[in-house]
């Protein structure tokens, strides 16, 4: 009898230890899972933020003869980063390819003066807003008497980055006159200043910083006012569909506008009542 409870006791205990072990390989399995889906696991592995941008000053552009970028989002992207624990790289883009870069894994996240609209939000996963930013008109000064609504741009050559906001508005909106589509927003101006278009839709955040500074270039340009009909717009960080860096990074703009920093950094550029509080 001792014989056969003696089995009977080691059989269940046997039993348990399976059952244990699977347990433990089923919940190692699950951690490991979890982990191969965090994107923020992903980022921090490799060490390394990798940023989507385009030439578009005060957010993402070069001084002249700087290989480095700065602005308003790449400062405030290298503060994120060093609060993620990985190093911030800048990769420039072609904006009307950017969500395909971004799912491929080519860049982590666009930080760009990127516009918040539900289909973005339905394709990426989108930080709260943190700048607020609307689309003008511009034209050289000179023509400024010249387009001052939709009807007078008939048949004009107007200009916008492809893949923008901007871009929107003329197909929606200025219907009657020929879109010319650019690579960037800063070759919208560039085409301005040597006339080879009439008018361009930008960002406001770039137009009134760049007319406006002093030695610029583009001082020969105007903002043209209540030309266009146009809602107020917010600027977003876009990561991937999914991602679980998206809610960290909320929490540490969060942060940095509780201290200080982000008042201190829109200040700098010129960008303290676009800020989002």
């Amino acid at each position: 009898m001792k014989k056969i409870l003696a089995l009977i006791l080691a059989m269940v205990m046997l039993v348990a230890c399976f059952a244990s072990c699977g347990n433990a390989a089923d919940n190692t399995a699950s951690n490991d899972d979890a982990a191969k889906d965090s994107d923020l696991a992903y980022i921090q592995d490799k060490g390394t933020l990798i940023v989507g941008i385009t030439d578009f000053e005060p957010m993402d552009y070069k001084e002249d003869g700087s290989d480095e970028w700065t602005g308003f989002d790449a400062e405030l992207a290298r503060l994120v980063g060093k609060e993620l624990g990985v190093t911030v790289e800048f990769q420039e883009i072609n904006w009307k390819m950017k969500e395909t870069e971004l799912s491929s894994k080519t860049i982590d996240c666009i930080w760009n003066g990127l516009t918040w609209d539900e289909e973005r939000a339905e394709n990426m996963s989108l930080t709260d807003y943190y700048m607020l930013n609307r689309q003008v008109l511009v034209v050289a000064t000179k023509n400024a008497d010249k387009y001052t609504s939709v009807e007078s741009l008939a048949g004009a050559n107007v200009a916008a980055e492809s893949g923008s906001a901007g871009e929107s508005v003329i197909t929606e909106s200025l219907t009657s006159s020929n879109y010319i589509e650019k690579d960037a927003q800063i070759d919208v101006l560039t085409e301005l200043i040597m006339g080879t278009v009439d008018a361009g839709v930008i960002d406001y955040v770039m137009a009134n910083y760049l007319i406006n500074k002093e030695g610029s270039s583009f001082a020969g340009l105007t903002i043209v006012e209540n030309a266009l009909t146009t809602q107020d717009e917010y600027y977003s960080i876009a990561f991937r569909k999914g991602s679980d860096v998206t809610a960290k990074v909320n929490a540490i703009l969060k942060d940095l506008k509780a201290d200080g920093t982000v008042d201190t950094l829109a200040k700098k550029y010129g960008l303290t009542d676009a800020i989002v509080k």
